[in-house]
């Protein structure tokens, strides 16, 4: 504020001026402020992102230790099984969604549904390393916080045990050029279901509504993780990022373990590289349709990250 109480002719006069910045250095602050908060989210997605593939090469690695030890077969799984399976599941899915009906038991059953999955994939990864009752008794304390006290982090800490443990046991029974063109067929899936008939931005909204969501909260803020996802209006401060896109490239990398860590670890860092271009290409969408007022809309997040995680899969043939 300026304050004008000496100047002469003003004499006895108090007023106050707000200083107002020229256009160029508002710009320049509205720049160094957009940058700095694109890197502190992608440094929390990427974390979560990170954390999670890095989990289930880790517990895959162990598991195909303990199969090559017992001499135990993994069956693998065709393209036409794993395509059947998904459409199967995605269309009674979609009519559940559709069904507008019973929302209370609609809720139920997204709970449920969430539960399980988070409960299968901590025991796969826990058991690799602690008792059964260790891994129920972790599994547990944190299923009851989720449904007593459901914060952002717990939820995110349940979403990287399911995504990991479901990565690390069943890539292991697909053939890494088999999850390659499953990647190739579900980058072409995804553009379609967000883009034109809209049905996964129709799923994820009505599970946003019911507070159960299968994929990432990711705060824009560290204090964020600390919100009550049952009380959170969702209003800007939070990013979805489901849990396919993690799932994915996921089965690729551990599909290479047999082959290597280091081949399953180049593909993990080619996929967290897919997925800073997927949310550099979502945070960027006002430049890239050079409208002013754009509304930033939900992007299919999947093909850049399984551009990269395939072309990382390349890189490991070189070796």
């Amino acid at each position: 504020m300026f304050h004008a109480l000496d100047s002469p002719g003003l004499q006895g006069f108090n007023f106050t001026m707000k200083y107002k910045p020229p256009k160029i250095i508002k710009e320049k602050l509205f720049k160094k402020e957009s940058q700095r908060q694109f890197w502190k989210v992608f440094l929390i997605e990427g974390g979560l992102f990170f954390l999670t593939s890095f989990l289930s090469i880790v517990s895959a690695f162990k598991l195909n230790q303990l199969v090559t030890e017992q001499k135990v077969y993994l069956p693998k799984i065709s393209l036409q099984d794993f395509i059947f399976s998904f459409l199967f599941v995605t269309f009674s899915v979609l009519i559940f969604v559709l069904y507008k009906k019973h929302e209370k038991l609609k809720e139920i059953i997204y709970k449920g549904l969430f539960l399980i999955i988070c409960f299968w994939g901590g025991m796969t990864v826990l058991n690799l390393w602690l008792p059964v009752f260790g891994s129920i008794l972790i599994m547990g304390i944190l299923i009851i916080l989720w449904i007593e006290m459901p914060l952002v982090f717990i939820h995110d800490l349940l979403i990287i045990f399911g995504l990991a443990g479901t990565a690390s046991f069943f890539g292991l029974g697909f053939n890494p050029s088999v999850v390659v063109l499953i990647l190739v067929l579900f980058s072409f899936y995804d553009f379609i279901a967000v883009y034109k008939t809209k049905h996964m931005i129709l799923l994820a909204k009505d599970m946003v509504e019911k507070r159960v969501i299968l994929g990432f909260i990711v705060p824009q803020k560290l204090g964020y993780f600390k919100e009550n996802i049952s009380k959170s209006k969702f209003n800007g401060n939070f990013l979805i990022l489901g849990g396919g896109d993690i799932v994915f490239p996921g089965l690729l990398a551990v599909s290479l373990v047999p082959y290597g860590f280091l081949k399953a670890l180049v593909v993990v860092i080619f996929s967290l590289l897919g997925s800073f271009l997927s949310y550099w290409i979502f945070a960027n969408q006002e430049k890239l349709g050079k409208k002013d007022g754009f509304k930033k809309e939900p992007i299919p997040a999947l093909p850049p990250v399984a551009l990269l995680s395939i072309i990382g899969y390349f890189i490991t043939l070189l070796f």
